[in-house]
Parts: structure tokens; C-alpha cells; sequence
């Protein structure tokens, strides 16, 4: 577990340095406008309850409004410049999330509180929600470029 904290501390130095080059393509999800058009991975009520569980396990280190503290900013153009400079995609901050965070109590939460904390992330930046839950596997999961 400890090798995925060292990749969110990387994320993180990343993120902070500035200076990204992102190309737009047609499938380029960085927009507000093409996120919005992205593939549904998570439902409404997900994202609802991740809300809750994000104020009580992550809010202490990413910011009650995700801005970031001790941990990397999880919203906003921080978020997207870390978020393209890894080429992260949803599934990949599902599998850091579930398996590093809380970082003083890594595992700690259910596998549903971690879906749900990602949903949350998810709508937080404009990803929109659908009727398939956000789970390890679902479809879309691994295409869904966070930009």
C-alpha cells in the first residue's frame, strides 16, 4: 500500500508544478462542455452519499470544498492539470483511492464508501451522472480520461 501513497504524492508535486501541454482531440474530455457529454460512470445518489462520506474521511487533507490541504486539490483546474499530466482515468482513481486513502487508515472505508467518494469526485468536476453505478469493472470505467 505504501507504493500508492507514493503515487498520489507524485500526483501531487505534478500537479503543483504547472506548465502542462494538453492537446484537444476530438475525444477530448477537458472541456465543461465534453465532460458533460462523457460517459455516465456513477448515478446521482452515489455521488449524494460520497458527499457525506467525503466530509467525514477525505475533507481533512483535500479541503472541505476539494481545494486541496494536505493532500492534492480533487476539483477545479488543479485537479484537471494533475489529473492530465498522469493521464489518470476514473478507474485508476478508483484503484488509488480504494487502496491508499484515508492515508492514516488506508482500506478503511467499504468498498460502496469508495465508489461513492469517486462518484462525488466525478460530479464535482462536471462528469456527468447516469444509471450504471460507478464499481471496479463497469463499463467506460478505464475510457473515462480525467481532464
Amino acid at each position: 500500500m505504501k507504493q500508492h501513497r507514493g503515487i498520489i504524492f507524485a500526483i501531487a508535486i505534478t500537479g503543483s508544478m504547472g506548465g502542462f501541454a494538453v492537446s484537444a482531440t476530438a475525444q477530448d474530455q477537458g472541456t465543461p462542455q465534453n465532460r458533460a457529454s462523457a460517459p455516465a460512470v456513477y448515478t446521482a445518489s452515489q455521488a449524494t452519499a460520497g458527499a457525506a462520506v467525503f466530509a467525514q474521511a477525505c475533507a481533512v487533507c483535500h479541503g472541505p470544498a476539494m481545494e486541496g490541504l494536505a493532500g492534492p486539490a480533487l476539483k477545479g483546474d488543479m485537479f484537471r492539470e494533475m489529473a492530465a499530466a498522469q493521464q489518470l482515468t476514473a478507474d485508476a482513481l478508483l484503484t488509488v483511492t480504494s487502496m491508499s486513502m484515508p492515508q492514516s487508515d488506508p482500506g478503511s472505508l467499504s468498498p460502496e464508501q469508495y465508489n461513492q467518494v469517486v462518484a462525488y469526485i466525478l460530479q464535482q468536476n462536471g462528469y456527468p451522472a447516469g444509471d450504471t453505478p460507478l464499481a471496479p469493472g463497469a463499463p467506460h470505467l478505464k475510457d473515462l480520461q480525467l481532464k
